[in-house]
């Protein structure tokens, strides 16, 4: 009953919203948009991970980070959210356009999938070629 008295209130106030269009809007506002498992990342995004990677590679923390990437992935959207809130600490690393392009990267649910397929991808290559070079002596 009280329910129904905010809402004819409601009503009164706004004569273009009823009961229709406020359950269309609280469908829109709790809905989870769907994950494209197809969907590549795009040029600038693949040039912040491969400038990412090669920070990690250059302290040789490429397992450590593998590690961390995984076990944070299933929160990734607060993480993006924590970048907002530390950006002006964390542009040391990269320029202010590219940390927005890696902030908009960990919002979406196969940005940090991405980084540790790219992480692999660099360390079998690097693992091939110390193995041909170990060969070839």
């Amino acid at each position: 009953m009280l329910l129904q008295n905010i809402l004819s209130k409601i009503y009164s106030y706004f004569p273009g919203i009823n009961k229709q269009t406020i359950r269309k809007e609280f469908k829109h506002a709790f809905s989870i948009k769907k994950s494209n498992e197809d969907e590549a990342l795009s040029e600038k995004e693949l040039a912040v991970v491969s400038k990412l990677i090669t920070i990690i590679q250059k302290r040789r923390l490429t397992i450590p980070a593998t590690l961390f990437l995984e076990s944070v992935q299933p929160i990734n959207y607060i993480g993006s959210q924590m970048m907002v809130f530390f950006r002006p600490f964390l542009t040391y690393f990269f320029t202010t356009a590219e940390y927005d392009t890696f902030q908009g990267l960990l919002e979406k649910r196969q940005g940090i999938k991405g980084i540790i397929e790219e992480l692999e991808k660099i360390d079998i290559h690097r693992k091939d070629a110390k193995s041909a070079k170990e060969d070839s002596k």
